[in-house]
């Protein structure tokens, strides 16, 4: 998808609550201006523009992602912009003002109770004052992704539907994306490219279960438990890579099982998902690094290093994991018992 852009720092201007305002694109004030930058990124073209008067703002923020692209946008006019049928997967979330219509093989609206995907071309109508947060993905990376999770070929993935985002699949997908959103504010997803890969994965899985597709009722399908050999090739790989993203499609392909399949006996056997074993094999190295300090070793520095994005998280999982705080840790075996 290209290069892992750092953000860059946002101007006096962007909104203090703008999500990606460090990945800014482009800020026009014309319709000019703003159809010859869709155009050459997305192959968008405008159709329709109306301002309420003469001081017209467009802004965009851009970032890619180890599997698909986000994208913030504004814009005080109302506009008309159509999109291509391109073979890339839209899902559009409001962020702010009313809403926008998207006009396919049916009217949809995006709304604060509903979000729009769709792997269709469409036209957009974005009320004036609207903004939105989209994700987008070649269809290709869909499709593999739902091979990965199910172990079921899937030939097509098509899909023009709303989301009720008020279901708790739903309300799970925008969790997720928020913590990808704070996540690439905070750090950039070149710096926190572990945690970015993870979100990223956990969040198209959850608009998958979110969402009516081609593959749905593969998804809805019951998994078989794998063999424990599978079951101990899958944990020999997170051991050993416990420092990098650990991606669907590795542990598929190391255990020779479906990741549907995983899950559930990782579940059943271990009692949590392969993602949360991660999580704790990466809490224990991380109390090692703490029993070994140097002179310089602080908690937020391991818990950083060892795959935790947000440190006072970090704390409350350590201590729930080992029973005592990771400054504890630290101290005691810096020979200053007490200090926390």
């Amino acid at each position: 998808m290209g290069e892992l852009a750092q953000p860059s720092r946002p101007s006096s201007n962007d909104s203090v609550n703008q999500p990606l305002a460090g990945y800014h694109l482009f800020a026009v004030d014309s319709f000019e201006a703003m159809e010859e930058m869709l155009r050459p990124i997305n192959g968008a073209r405008l159709l329709r523009a109306d301002a309420p008067n003469k001081d017209i703002e467009i802004v965009a923020s851009h970032v890619h992602l180890p599997v698909g692209e986000l994208w913030y946008s504004r814009s005080n006019a109302r506009v008309a912009i159509r999109y291509p049928d391109d073979d890339v997967l839209r899902l559009r979330l409001w962020h702010g003002g009313s809403s926008a219509v998207c006009k396919g093989h049916s009217s949809r609206i995006v709304s604060q109770s509903r979000a729009v995907i769709s792997t269709e071309g469409a036209d957009i109508e974005f009320a004036p004052g609207f903004e939105q947060i989209c994700w987008r993905s070649p269809k290709e990376r869909i499709l593999q992704k739902l091979a990965a999770i199910t172990g079921d070929h899937v030939s097509s993935f098509n899909v023009e539907t709303t989301i009720d985002l008020e279901t708790t699949a739903a309300m799970t997908m925008q969790h997720i994306l928020g913590s990808l959103v704070a996540t690439l504010d905070c750090y950039g997803p070149a710096t926190a490219h572990l945690f970015i890969s993870e979100l990223e994965q956990a969040f198209i899985s959850s608009m998958l279960a979110a969402s009516t597709h081609d593959g749905r009722f593969i998804l809805d399908a019951g998994a078989p438990r794998v063999a424990p050999r599978q079951l101990r090739r899958a944990e020999a790989y997170i051991e050993e890579h416990w420092a990098q993203p650990i991606q669907i499609e590795d542990l598929v392909a190391v255990s020779g099982a479906s990741a549907r399949s995983l899950f559930r006996t990782f579940k059943e056997i271990r009692g949590c998902s392969p993602m949360e074993f991660a999580h704790r094999v990466r809490l224990g190295h991380a109390r090692r690094r703490l029993e070994a300090p140097d002179e310089t070793t602080t908690v937020a520095e391991v818990a950083f290093a060892c795959g935790f994005s947000d440190a006072g998280r970090f704390a409350r999982d350590f201590q729930r994991a080992f029973g005592e705080r990771p400054s504890l840790v630290l101290a005691h075996h810096r020979g200053n018992v007490g200090i926390g």
